[in-house]
Formats: structure tokens, sequence, C-alpha cells
């Protein structure tokens, strides 16, 4: 009733198994998202350095404090700063790009509500200028 097991179903098996997982791996990878983090990713790569000068000019002075205050739902941010500052906080949530938003600086201390944004890990990049030189600075906040 049943036919010996021979080498040449086992190379049909084999084959069909084979087929199978290459086809399970072509379907996964057309479900996976493959966008870059930034639109313009090889632009921002070439303007790296005023970035670093930015950084570096944070660093020297300790230009800005931020407080995630749980409790109240807001974030406080406070700028140390002698003069005008001006610039913008760019919400940058690095699961979901769609729900990354701005908010423009128009004085020394802002606080943000949390209470609408998504629970999870948030990085808080905030660019802005005081008497006209550079600062940037990256926080890292969960909600």
């Amino acid at each position: 009733m049943f036919k010996k097991f021979n080498w040449g179903h086992g190379i049909f098996v084999f084959y069909v198994c084979f087929v199978a997982a290459v086809v399970t791996a072509l379907v996964a990878s057309f479900s996976v998202d493959h966008s870059l983090v930034v639109d313009d990713y090889y632009a921002k790569d070439l303007a790296y350095q005023s970035q670093y000068t930015k950084t570096q000019n944070n660093l020297n002075k300790q230009g800005v404090t931020v407080d995630n205050d749980k409790k109240n739902k807001e974030i406080l941010i406070d700028f140390i700063s002698t003069g005008k500052v001006e610039g913008s906080i760019n919400f940058y949530r690095p699961s979901d790009k769609s729900k990354d938003f701005t908010v423009k600086i128009k004085e020394d201390k802002i606080i943000i509500s949390t209470a609408d944004l998504l629970p999870g890990k948030w990085v808080l990049k905030i660019d802005w200028k005081e008497d006209g030189k550079p600062f940037y600075s990256e926080e890292l906040i969960y909600i």
C-alpha cells in the first residue's frame, strides 16, 4: 500500500520546504516599513558639523533643563539664558514618525502637556538660538 521512501522523495520534500520558506520570507519583508528615520537623511548627514558645533555650545553652557513631571502630566523646559531665546522643540517618536510634532520656542520657560501624547519613548530635539549663538540638545523622555 505505501511505497518506500527514497532519495527522490527526500529531494522533493526539501524543495517544497525551501520554496515555502522563501515565499514566507518574501511576504514578511513586504509587511515591514523600510522608510528612513528622516526624509532628508543625506542632507542632514552633510550638515553634521554645524549640528556638532551647536551641541558643543550647549555642553559648554548647560543652556537648557528638561523636567518630565509625570504626576501633573507635563514637561517643563527651562532655558538658562541671559538674552532672547528663539527656536523649536521637535518631539520625535522613534517607533512612529507620523506622531512627530514641533513646538516653537517663544519664551525662556515652556510647559508642555503630555496628557495627549502616546505613552512610550520620546526624544526631544531642542534647537535654539540665544543672542544669535546656536545651541542644540537632545533629551530622552518616557511618558
